[in-house]
């Protein structure tokens, strides 16, 4: 009997000595100095390099801000009415010219291969012309006649010139002499001074809807002084290729501002009756991803490096970005470009714009 607990005791030692050895086995497996495969893949993965936009209010409460550009109210393409080459051009870019100042000259190719031939053609002509005058001013020729015989004298002239219209600046020159134009082609821009210069600013369909003639602008152009104005004009129809509605603005002192500069205007625009006036931002549309009707999402990254997936409210698109009125606050920063590469939660590095 003792011999049999005697035995019995050391199969129970050996097995506890096999499963000691098993557990120490496995516990140098899984030593601190090495770590699950799962563990070691997820920190190998470095941060996804994004761009970010930082948040700026750029709206208030009561205040519409949008870009635009200083221009001439009225911007006139000047040209000849006959095919030929140019044999004088008098004036280049940023010259004041004057009313009835003669601004080109073009030699016409199509009067007559015979110059006898030609000089017969224009002298009848002239003949017609003045005749037709004569009868005019006795009351017994239509003004359609007059009309009829100078233009019929002017097809006939050899010399054909380009006369300004109105006093003001050539905004650009787009020929040279001795160059072979046709008729109506475009050789120089005249911006006319009578009807003054402006600026030209693009709204969202919502913007717009809150705007009014005779508002009060604000008018910021880098380098100047700000200037002030009103709304004088609103667009009825929406640019096509631009997806926004024209606004202009008069300005009361547009001394020494030239066509072309970019210009900030801010409108103190009234709420829309029964609706709440809202603060708003501009974001770059880069940074707007699952983008539908008044909603949209954006990633925004938080102060521990990592974005987060978040839903915006917006009001429309503006030649400066989507206009967002709600999910987003001062001073957060959103993803710009690697937007598609990141996923809810993942770590960033970035660099502001």
């Amino acid at each position: 009997m003792s011999s049999n607990l005697w035995v019995t005791g050391m199969a129970l030692r050996s097995e506890l000595w096999v499963a000691a050895a098993l557990l120490a086995f496995a516990t140098a497996a899984c030593s601190p100095g090495e770590q699950p495969a799962e563990a070691a893949k997820s920190q190998a993965v470095p941060p996804v390099e994004v761009e970010v936009y930082r948040i700026e209010q750029r709206r208030q409460a009561g205040v519409l801000r949008a870009s635009g550009l200083v221009t001439y109210k009225s911007e006139t393409l000047l040209s000849f009415g006959a095919p030929g080459m140019i044999e004088t051009l008098l004036v280049d870019d940023g010259a004041r010219v004057y009313a009835g100042q003669t601004l080109a000259t073009l030699r016409r190719t199509s009067v007559g291969a015979d110059p006898a031939e030609s000089e017969v053609v224009r002298q009848t002509a002239q003949q017609t012309f003045d005749r037709v005058s004569r009868l005019h001013a006795a009351g017994a020729a239509s003004q359609a006649d007059l009309d009829n015989a100078r233009l019929a004298l002017e097809r006939a002239r050899e010399i054909v010139s380009v006369v300004s219209p109105a006093t003001g600046v050539i905004l650009r020159r787009d020929a040279e002499r001795g160059q072979m134009v046709t008729a109506g082609q475009p050789i120089l821009q005249l911006g006319e001074d009578r009807t003054g210069i402006i600026v030209r600013a693009q709204l969202s369909s919502v913007d717009v809807a809150r705007v009014r003639a005779g508002d009060i602008a604000e008018i910021n152009i880098p380098g100047r002084e700000r200037r002030s104005g009103k709304v004088t004009q609103i667009s009825p129809k929406m640019a096509a290729n631009m997806g926004s509605f024209e606004v202009e603005i008069r300005l009361d002192d547009p001394k020494d501002l030239k066509s072309g500069e970019v210009a900030e205007v801010l409108i103190a625009a009234k709420p829309i009756s029964g609706q709440p006036d809202k603060t708003a931002f501009l974001i770059p549309a880069i940074s707007l991803i699952d983008a539908r009707a008044d909603q949209g999402m954006v990633y925004v990254v938080g102060a521990d490096g990592k974005a987060t997936r978040r839903s915006v409210q917006t009001e429309g698109i503006t030649d400066a970005g989507v206009v967002v009125t709600g999910g987003l606050q001062p001073g957060e920063a959103i993803i710009t470009r690697g937007a598609s590469m990141v996923r809810d939660g993942d770590a960033v590095k970035f660099r502001q714009e």
